[in-house]
């Protein structure tokens, strides 16, 4: 683990802060949309109710919040190549779905947003200043005393 006292890249810290908001629209996304969500799930799985669909949305605020606490706390390099794919696979999907893209961006306002954040966050992971952050990562900083 990285010292708390050790300072972040700007770059580092923006990937955190617009990734974890992210991960919260995404989870006030999903309990705004509930009742419509709740109702698909049950047409599939009659045992869904209203607390497991939100004890779902928690589990993948949880899921999505590991990442930032791997690249901000420890600099660990497969936490920005696991949420490089994931951003990679959603803009797969991106490309599938180009000419429905206007319409969920007015049906789900909440989720476009936690959408076009994420992309920006793993976009700056790959900054110079991060690329120095992971690569520094276990140095020995002379100037630290612990």
């Amino acid at each position: 683990m990285i010292a708390l006292s050790r300072r972040r890249p700007a770059s580092i810290t923006g990937f955190a802060i617009l990734f974890a908001a992210a991960a919260v629209l995404s989870l006030v996304d999903g309990l705004v949309r509930l009742p419509e969500t709740l109702a698909a799930a049950q047409k599939l799985y009659p045992w869904v109710t209203t607390d497991t669909m939100i004890v779902w949305h928690s589990a993948w605020l949880t899921i999505a919040l590991i990442p930032v606490a791997m690249v901000w706390l420890g600099a660990i390099r497969l936490a920005r190549w696991l949420v490089s794919i994931g951003a990679l696979l959603r803009l797969a999907g991106l490309r599938a779905g180009w000419e429905l893209l206007p319409g969920l961006v007015i049906a789900q306002p909440i989720w476009a947003a936690a959408w076009a954040l994420s992309l920006v966050a793993v976009a700056l992971l790959f900054t110079p200043a991060s690329n120095r952050w992971f690569a520094e990562k276990g140095r020995v900083d002379l100037a630290v005393f612990e």
